[in-house]
């Protein structure tokens, strides 16, 4: 991701005024190359003096100094080759050094080949020039001034001493000018390089955190995000993404490799646009969730985001509107039922009372007193239905309320061994539930699995385990038996209401339960043992 450059990434390269800075990496860079500039034109003075193949105005004022200072120039340069590959000393003082060391070896030179008028002193605004990019600020003044001081005090110099014919004070001047005016202009550019560096630097640092601003509230979205290229490569998938998917997504792996039923559905709207959304169907570890596919045309190659929304909510919503309506209307049948149905009860005890039933009659009778009881069963569960009250979530230490389940569950049944084999690892200590539902649920499934799910009833085992599910982070717990298992038919329709496959079932308790999941944020699943029997899934949401 990008980031902004620090201030430790830039140099101040010049200590007076308010200074000005360079990044650090192309401030030595362009050291590096006037170190290499001072390399070349020191060893051509040097080589080119020693071998009397340079111009004639080569110390020809004065041979010895020339040969001397040009000497001391290469090899002073050569020495400090050591401090540009590794800085030992700072950027700062290397550029004064350096600059001002270059003008006093010229200025020199320019006096033992003949003074000013030799044509040696134009150098020297390179010098300037240099300057004014490796430190820039009132420092290019500076050394236009250091400059000018040399040309003039030479010839002024010479001049005392007579060391030449004739002065040159109109050539000084104009060449200190020029001192002056490139170093103004090298201001004046430091000066636009500096503002355009902080508004570079300033916009940098917006751009930065507008990408931390995205990263954060991509990876924050409830909706899930998927980008993937023309070929369903993976390009970028946010953590909801992951979570309603149940996979762990990865750059570079093929969507079609996660999840066929969302590539077949990409394909499906490249082949009709205007068909920009599809459902996935819901499956023991996921939602149902609906897919809305964008085309992103602001990149290069062509590239595609996928929207994942989760309809739990939308569903459980729906199906707290239906349970409303059916509770309503259920709650009035059963006032009307078992008013009833409460007198056929009592006029059939009365008249199982009675010392003149024959046998025949009495067979009748109890065949009223089963259905009855039957009914009855039934209107209590929609009853309890139509009456279901809001969550009351909280905090439910799930090791201790498992024990306390355990030991009710064994005197409810009248058992004196505990058919409960309880699996719970060290890390699960709190759920988030009502614990009225809790118990409600995780005794339903018990029940029936005591009742229907048992190989040898004289020896039930009934497995609970909890954990967390690696996929989605999310606790559970499961409950197993070691029946027959449930027929894929059947198992399709367990959490309908009024299905059952039990003559004296109500067809109530898996769908109560069900619903009871629900309006704790949980889902609860059903799955075949690979051995045989069956197994019950709570998936809870974690707060």
């Amino acid at each position: 991701m990008h980031s902004a450059p620090k201030q430790s990434e830039f140099v101040k390269t010049c200590p007076f005024g308010s200074g000005f800075y360079l990044p650090a990496e192309q401030a030595w860079r362009t050291l590096k190359v006037f170190h290499a500039y001072q390399l070349v034109l020191s060893s051509a003075f040097f080589t080119l003096f020693a071998s009397h193949t340079g111009p004639s105005i080569f110390g020809q004022s004065n041979p010895g100094l020339f040969q001397a200072v040009s000497l001391t120039y290469f090899a002073l340069t050569l020495f400090s080759t050591v401090f540009i590959r590794k800085p030992y000393i700072a950027y700062t003082r290397q550029v004064q050094f350096k600059i001002i060391a270059d003008i006093i070896f010229l200025t020199f030179l320019m006096h033992a080949s003949g003074g000013i008028t030799s044509g040696l002193g134009v150098l020297l605004a390179v010098s300037v020039a240099a300057g004014g990019l490796l430190a820039g600020g009132q420092c290019t003044l500076a050394f236009a001034a250091i400059a000018t001081f040399a040309v003039l005090g030479e010839q002024t110099y010479a001049d005392i001493n007579d060391v030449f014919p004739k002065t040159a004070y109109m050539y000084a001047g104009v060449l200190s000018a020029s001192f002056f005016t490139i170093a103004v202009l090298a201001l004046v550019l430091a000066k636009r390089v500096e503002t355009s560096e902080q508004l570079a630097l300033k916009q940098s640092r917006e751009i930065d955190d507008l990408i931390q601003l995205n990263d954060y509230i991509i990876k924050h979205l409830q909706s899930g995000i998927i980008v993937i290229d023309q070929h369903q490569t993976i390009r970028l998938a946010n953590k909801a993404a992951n979570t309603l998917l149940g996979l762990k997504l990865t750059t570079g792996a093929s969507l079609s490799d996660i999840s066929i039923e969302g590539s077949q559905l990409f394909k499906r709207w490249l082949r009709s646009p205007h068909e920009n959304s599809a459902i996935l169907a819901a499956s023991s570890n996921t939602p149902r969730i609906k897919l809305h596919f964008n085309q992103l045309d602001s990149f290069t190659d062509n590239a595609y985001i996928i929207f994942l929304d989760d309809l739990s909510s939308v569903d459980q919503q729906i199906q707290q509107g239906k349970l409303a309506s059916l509770g309503r209307l259920t709650a009035s049948i059963a006032h009307e039922i078992r008013n009833p149905l409460g007198a056929i009860s009592h006029a059939g005890e009365l008249l199982s009372e009675s010392p003149s039933i024959e046998k025949e009659d009495q067979r009748l009778l109890d065949i009223i007193h089963n259905h009855t009881g039957r009914v009855n069963s039934i209107v209590k569960s929609i009853l309890q239905l139509s009456r279901q009250e809001d969550s009351h979530i909280e905090s439910i230490p799930l090791a201790h309320w498992l024990n306390e389940f355990e030991s009710q569950f064994m005197e409810q049944f009248g058992l004196t061994k505990s058919p409960l084999i309880i699996n719970i690892p060290n890390d699960i200590n709190n759920i988030d539930f009502d614990k009225n539902h809790l118990k409600q649920i995780i005794d339903n499934l018990c029940s029936n699995a005591l009742k229907y799910g048992q190989q040898t009833p004289s020896h039930p085992q009934i497995e609970i385990r909890c954990g967390i599910q690696k996929a989605t982070q999310r606790s559970f717990i499961s409950i197993s038996d070691n029946g027959t298992g449930i027929e894929d038919t059947v198992a399709a329709q367990i959490f309908e209401p009024f299905f059952t496959t039990s003559s004296s079932g109500t067809g109530l308790g898996l769908y109560i339960s069900n619903q009871l999941a629900e309006l704790n944020h949980a889902k609860l699943s059903y799955s075949a043992n690979a051995a045989g029997g069956s197994t019950f899934t709570l998936l809870i949401n974690n707060t």
